[in-house]
């Protein structure tokens, strides 16, 4: 597999697994779906973007419509992925800056690993030999996007696994205070996600996949 068709498989995948961890069942994306899908990586939507426009979509929904059904199509996060794109074009053109090659990603992960690694905060030292590996095969000439995002995704294991009541509870407040009727799976998939979020934040964890850069 060549480093397009690696780069597209996982941002089939990421799209994929973010989208069903909002929905829950049923587990599988609709062929209208996966066309969607295609057709934002055929127009260069960074996955940043698109994942920002799901979040944003499944918020709105909750909060202005707490009894409505779920959302079952990715379509319904079409507007939203298309107004988050909209403003990272702004930003961009505000910026003066270029779509990145994947080696200039590649530098900027590095750089951010390098950061990472030179202070990283007691609360969060069990991630240091992950980022020690993800700088070594970054230093190889043949890293595969796929390590990136298992690193990435275990980054996101190790933080959920870890982190405590306090967080949980206060997620799954917040959650709750925006006038979520959400059920109990439902609830735990989208508190996983803000826990894991909010935590990045704090201690300014990076990602180590090239998609966020």
């Amino acid at each position: 597999m060549n480093p397009n068709d690696q780069e597209q498989s996982l941002y089939y995948q990421k799209i994929a697994r973010h989208f069903l961890a909002w929905r829950g069942a049923p587990f599988f994306l609709s062929a209208k779906d996966l066309a969607l899908i295609s057709a934002w990586e055929e127009a260069g939507l960074p996955l940043p973007v698109v994942l920002e426009g799901i979040d944003k979509a499944f918020e709105n929904h909750r909060l202005r419509r707490p009894k409505a059904d779920k959302i079952l199509s990715l379509s319904f996060c079409g507007g939203q992925v298309s107004k988050a794109f909209e403003q990272y074009r702004d930003r961009k053109v505000g910026s003066g800056r270029k779509m990145a090659s994947r080696e200039d990603k590649r530098r900027r992960v590095q750089t951010e690993i390098e950061r990472f690694l030179a202070h990283v905060p007691p609360e969060v030292l069990f991630l240091e030999d992950l980022f020690l590996e993800a700088r070594q095969k970054l230093a190889g000439p043949d890293f595969a996007d796929e390590e990136m995002e298992d690193l990435d995704e275990k980054v996101d294991g190790q933080l959920l696994a870890r982190a405590g009541h306090e967080d949980k509870d206060g997620v799954k407040k917040d959650i709750l205070a925006e006038g979520r009727r959400l059920a109990g799976d439902e609830l735990a998939r989208v508190r996983d996600i803000k826990v894991v979020r909010r935590l990045r934040e704090r201690f300014k964890i990076p990602h180590l996949s090239l998609f966020y850069y």
